[in-house]
């Protein structure tokens, strides 16, 4: 498992100073427990600070740590899966992702995706939302560059340079923008969640009455799709879906 010590002091000072003494002091109170090994008091230290409203790839990365030195794998892999949402192309992340993953029970295949939806995809978790929208603002003004020098110049070859170039920026710039909101929209709905009971039977309805159609233990990464009361709709990676309830998972 790769090691990382979270580092957050010049950021909290930076976005939250007034929360900045009390994160930093949590912080580092909870780096100094994982190093002592003592995993559960590093995890407790690194929650008190998320709850506080302090967000980063970085603590999420550190408390998936601690719990996976205290072999609690579901809640490992939810941890390094929220850090993935907010740093997608960060190798740490996803070794030790790889690594947590290999201990869950289930192993369920894959329905293929069509490659240019899956590759689209791909595509738009390469950066964050903020990367995207801040790339797209760019490209809008290398339009209105262009714009003004195709409308303005004399040149026949500058004219016609800056006419294809204009048209490539503002098509990369509505591109950028829609990779934004689809990237902001990953997660704020946040559809994917991770199986933390030891083991769930889905159901064919909403309620204990229902068919059994198939269990599924901890670490188990679903899709929510519906919900009714307690019971949430699940569907799982071969596309087979079933009813549980809402303690047996939570949201990535």
């Amino acid at each position: 498992m790769k090691k990382r010590i979270l580092i957050v002091i010049a950021a909290v000072n930076l976005f939250l100073p007034v929360f900045a003494f009390d994160a930093d002091s949590l912080v580092q109170t909870g780096n100094k427990y994982y190093v002592s090994n003592d995993y559960q008091k590093a995890a407790d230290a690194y929650h008190t600070v998320i709850d506080s409203g302090f967000v980063a790839a970085e603590l999420y990365f550190n408390l998936g740590n601690a719990y996976y030195k205290m072999n609690n794998h579901a809640l490992a892999i939810l941890n390094y899966e929220r850090a993935l949402l907010l740093a997608p192309s960060d190798k740490d992340i996803r070794f030790n992702l790889e690594l947590a993953n290999a201990h869950v029970v289930d192993k369920i295949d894959i329905i293929p995706e069509f490659f240019v939806k899956r590759w689209l995809k791909d595509l738009v978790k390469i950066a964050t939302s903020n990367t995207w929208a801040i790339l797209s603002m760019s490209a809008f003004i290398l339009f209105l560059v262009l714009l003004i020098t195709y409308l303005f110049s004399s040149k026949r070859f500058v004219k016609q340079l800056s006419f294809y170039l204009f048209i490539l920026s503002f098509t990369g710039s509505v591109f950028c923008f829609i990779f934004s909101a689809q990237r902001m929209k990953m997660l704020e709905e946040r559809q994917s969640a991770i199986i933390i009971a030891p083991s769930v039977t889905a159901k064919s309805s909403p309620n204990e009455y229902g068919t059994n159609l198939f269990i599924l233990h901890e670490g188990t990464k679903v899709e929510v799709t519906d919900s009714v009361g307690f019971w949430n709709e699940i569907r799982i990676s071969n596309g087979n879906k079933g009813w549980i309830q809402k303690q047996t998972f939570e949201r990535i």
